[in-house]
C-alpha cells in the first residue's frame, strides 16, 4: 500500500483533572523533521514524544501542537508545597534543640527555600505523560488513516499514468516494427550520399547500413523501460515504505526516455517520447509526496 506523507489527525482526552489536545500535520519532506510547539508542563516529554513520531513516521515534516487546560477548581498558580515546607520546620527544630542563638525563619527566609512554592500547572508528572503519550499515539493513527487515504488517491492516479506511458511504449514498437524495412532503405540512402565519388560495394554499404541501424536502434531502451514499469507496480504494491525507491526508478525510466528521443530520427516517435516524459514528470510530482 501506498502512504502520503500528507496528513492530518487531531485528539484529545478528559478526565477529572484537565483537557489535552493534540493536533499534527505533516507534509513532504525527504527526511523526518519533526517540529513540536509543547506547553513548559509538556517539555520534559519532547524526547520520548520524538522516538514515537520517528518510529511511526519515516518520512515528511512533523508538526506537533499539544496544549493542556485544566479545569475549574484545580490548583494553578503558584502554590506552597506543604511537605516541602514541614521537612524544612523539622530541620530547624532540630537545631534549636542544640542552640538557643537559632532565630525561627521568617517568612521572606521561607519564600527563599527551594521548592517551597511550586507551579501549580505541574501536575503529577507520571499521570500527565501517560495522558499526553496516550492522546499522541491516537492522533499519529488518525495520521496514518489519513495517509493511506491520501495514498489510495496517489495510487489510483500512479497506475492511469503508468498505463498510459505503456501505451506510448508499445505504440512506439508498432512504428519502429512497421517501418525497419523503410529505415534500412533511408539509411543505404543516406550513406550513398556521403560517399557518392567513393567506390563501395554492395557488401560494404550493407555493413555499414546496419551499422548506422544499431546506433538508431531503441530495442533495448524499450525492453528496459517495460522492466521499470513493471518493478515500479511491484514496489506500489509492496507493504514496506518505498518513496526513495520509486524516486530512482523514475531516474532510470527518465533515462531510457531521453535515450529513446535522442537516438530516433522519426518525427513520430520523437513526440511519442515528448508525451512519455511529460507523464514522467506527473508521476514524479506524485512520487515526491510518498513515504
Amino acid at each position: 500500500m501506498i502512504a502520503s506523507m500528507t496528513g492530518y489527525g487531531r485528539s484529545d482526552e478528559h478526565n477529572e483533572q484537565m483537557v489535552l489536545t493534540v493536533e499534527i500535520r505533516t507534509i513532504n519532506s525527504r527526511f523526518l523533521d519533526f517540529s513540536p510547539r509543547l506547553p513548559k508542563s509538556l517539555l520534559p516529554f519532547e524526547d520520548e514524544a520524538y522516538r514515537i513520531v520517528k518510529k511511526r513516521c519515516e518520512r515528511g515534516r512533523v508538526s506537533l501542537t499539544a496544549k493542556v487546560e485544566y479545569l475549574p477548581g484545580e490548583k494553578t498558580g503558584l502554590t506552597l508545597n506543604q511537605d516541602k515546607l514541614e521537612e524544612y520546620l523539622s530541620v530547624v527544630k532540630e537545631i534549636q534543640k542544640t542552640s538557643d542563638r537559632v532565630d525561627f525563619p521568617s517568612m521572606g527566609d521561607i519564600l527563599r527555600l527551594p521548592d517551597i512554592v511550586v507551579n501549580g500547572d505541574q501536575k503529577d508528572e507520571n499521570e500527565l505523560k501517560t495522558v499526553f503519550l496516550s492522546v499522541l499515539n491516537k492522533t499519529l493513527s488518525e495520521v496514518e488513516v489519513n495517509r493511506l487515504s491520501e495514498g489510495k488517491n496517489i495510487k489510483t492516479d500512479l497506475s492511469m499514468r503508468l498505463e498510459l506511458i505503456k501505451g506510448l511504449v508499445n505504440n512506439i514498437r508498432k512504428i519502429t516494427g512497421t517501418d525497419r524495412d523503410k529505415n534500412m532503405e533511408r539509411y543505404k540512402q543516406k550513406i550513398q550520399v556521403l560517399v557518392d565519388d567513393i567506390n563501395l560495394d554492395e557488401s560494404r554499404l550493407y555493413q555499414e547500413v546496419a551499422i548506422l541501424a544499431e546506433k538508431k536502434d531503441i530495442t533495448e531502451e524499450l525492453v528496459r523501460l517495460d522492466s521499470h514499469i513493471d518493478l515500479f507496480t511491484k514496489y506500489m504494491n509492496s507493504t514496506e515504505n518505498k518513496g526513495k525507491k520509486l524516486n530512482f526508478l523514475l531516474q532510470e525510466m527518465g533515462r531510457e526516455i531521453n535515450t529513446v528521443g535522442s537516438k530516433t530520427d522519426e518525427i513520430e516517435i520523437s513526440h511519442l517520447a515528448v508525451d512519455m516524459k511529460d507523464e514522467l514528470e506527473k508521476i514524479r510530482e506524485q512520487v515526491q509526496n510518498i513515504v
